[in-house]
């Protein structure tokens, strides 16, 4: 008998032998398979997929070899094929696993389940069948059947769960020190199967618990509009929010390479040299983006309806389109996406994939004004991962890695520009009197000076300073227009992020308590930023651009 032939009839014994567990575990891993479908396009392969899917396959091979009652063992993994059913629907419904921020705001917004099933119950029903026939059929192949223990592979494969557990609590203590912090980024990345489920239920009762205060006052608290003027005009508002894109690497803002061309061309466009955050970290950033309150008071912002919210009890039908994760870090960001009426997730993909579904959600319209909020990637580290490869375009000036990250990063920024007037094309072609706003949560350090920062975080004059833009369709009445020409006036003015929502209410028409007329862009009221912000180390009052700091020298 050929070698051949004899691997053959070995597979085909074990084929035999095995095939009700190898049906139950494909079951079991089919979300994560789904998932990774999306990630082989990308030009960087995500090391957190292949970790995740070899302690998945580990897991599953000490159920398998540490009892020899397999019926028994996935009778009691009931509850897992029920979890995994949710998290393969989440995938292919939303392009997002199963993960503590899903359970939270499943937790927090259970009012809106009524709808949901009603728009989803064909897709969950057809998942529901499938579950059902996989573990029926695996469950009947294993009835009666006694399999091998092996004590020594059962061994080997919980010995190699310690080395991965192990070596990414190292790599996250390195980031987080070793404190509660690290614990839970340690739960957080596990979204293995079946027992990352546990670490995700578990990670969302501390989430719960630590955040159940701002949960309960956001959900009390209610939009008091005093006016919505049917004068304003604007049928369709896109805000989208970008990632750690600073104006340093525009060249819109003067950079030498030319990393946004498209914008440069585009008529009509309002730009903000002077933009500043109120912190250089998203969790933070980005709900004072869109909120009303100071960044002083974070408990106000955190516990209040943001941006989203007000649009929505203005009559505005409000989606959140995201290509960023459902991160359980992301603080209160997924309660500010649930106050939208429609929120959909493309995780691990490039930010071109919401485009599609912004061309849907803009057919939808019929008459009526939209608020599309998307939250994209933009160029969020690891660089090189946010760019197909056909936008490679800059190359290292040497083999550096200061010269490597810097034209990663040029490429990331020149992917921003093509989805920014691949967005404003589209809103020109829906003939619709549109307004596009679009703000980064903070900016980036590449290794800039003798400092050798990388990232963000540190609060200095890189990831302070963001980008930002108003852009309009140019069909807008001409009190609109002449009201948005009043923002050339604040183009080298110091402007801080949180003046956006101000001036949004404005341009909406809508007039509410917390409306600040000194940080709106388009009042003859507004005062220059002062670039408050917030640090890991408290509240800072200012922050001077024009100084040039010691540490930089």
């Amino acid at each position: 008998m050929s070698i051949w032939s004899a691997g053959r009839s070995a597979g085909a014994q074990l084929l035999r032998a095995q095939w009700p567990s190898l049906l139950l575990w494909a079951f079991l891993l089919s979300p994560l398979f789904a998932r990774l479908l999306p990630d082989c396009q990308c030009a960087k392969f995500d090391g957190l997929v292949l970790y995740t899917f070899l302690i998945s396959v580990l897991w599953l091979l000490v159920l398998r070899y540490g009892w020899a009652n397999q019926f028994k063992v996935h009778l009691w993994l009931l509850p897992f094929y029920l979890l995994a059913s949710i998290d393969l629907f989440l995938v292919l419904n939303f392009g997002s696993r199963l993960t503590a921020a899903y359970l939270l705001i499943g937790l927090t917004n259970y009012k809106e389940a009524t709808d949901f099933l009603a728009t989803y119950w064909r897709s969950m029903a057809g998942i529901v069948v499938v579950a059902v026939g996989c573990y029926g059929v695996g469950l009947a192949g294993l009835y009666g059947r006694r399999q091998r223990r092996s004590k020594a592979m059962c061994q080997l494969a919980l010995a190699g769960l310690v080395l991965g557990y192990g070596a990414y609590f190292v790599k996250t203590v390195s980031i987080n020190a070793l404190n509660k912090d690290a614990v839970l980024d340690l739960m957080a990345k596990d979204q293995s199967t079946p027992v990352g489920y546990l670490s995700q239920l578990a990670l969302t009762v501390v989430l719960y618990e630590e955040s159940k205060g701002y949960i309960r006052k956001r959900q009390q608290s209610q939009v008091q509009l005093t006016g919505i003027s049917d004068q304003a005009g604007i049928q369709t508002l896109v805000f989208v929010i970008g990632e750690s894109s600073r104006p340093h690497n525009w060249s819109l803002y003067g950079y030498p390479n030319k990393t946004t061309p498209n914008l440069e061309r585009q008529p009509g466009l309002f730009k903000f040299n002077r933009m500043c955050t109120t912190a250089p970290y998203t969790s933070v950033a980005v709900p004072s983006l869109l909120s009303l309150e100071p960044i002083s008071d974070w408990n106000l912002i955190a516990s209040n309806k943001s941006l989203v919210g007000i649009l929505r009890a203005a009559g505005f039908d409000t989606y959140w389109l995201s290509s960023q994760e459902v991160d359980s870090f992301g603080g209160i960001i997924p309660q500010i996406a649930a106050e939208a009426q429609y929120r959909q997730y493309l995780e691990r993909s490039y930010d071109g994939a919401l485009l599609p579904v912004l061309q849907n959600v803009l057919s939808k319209a019929n008459g009526r004004r939209q608020a599309i909020f998307l939250h994209i990637k933009g160029s969020h580290f690891e660089y090189a991962r946010r760019f197909p490869s056909d936008f490679a375009r800059f190359k290292p000036a040497s083999g550096s890695q200061k010269d490597r990250i810097t034209a990663d990063y040029d490429n990331s920024v020149l992917y921003t520009d093509w989805i920014l007037s691949s967005i404003m094309h589209q809103l020109t072609a829906s003939q619709s009197k549109a307004l596009l706003v679009y703000a980064s949560d903070h900016g980036e350090n590449l290794l800039d000076d003798g400092r050798k920062l990388l990232g963000h975080g540190m609060g200095n004059e890189y990831d302070l300073a963001t980008t930002a833009l108003v852009w309009s369709t140019g069909d807008l009445s001409a009190a609109q227009m002449r009201k948005l020409q009043k923002l050339k006036t604040r183009q080298d003015q110091q402007v801080s992020i949180a003046s956006l929502p101000h001036t949004l209410l404005n341009i909406a028409g809508i007039t509410m308590p917390g409306y600040d007329s000194t940080q709106d862009l388009l009042s003859d009221d507004f005062k220059a930023s002062l670039c408050p912000h917030l640090l890991g180390t408290g509240y800072v009052p200012t922050f001077d651009f024009s100084i040039k700091h010691m540490a930089a020298e």
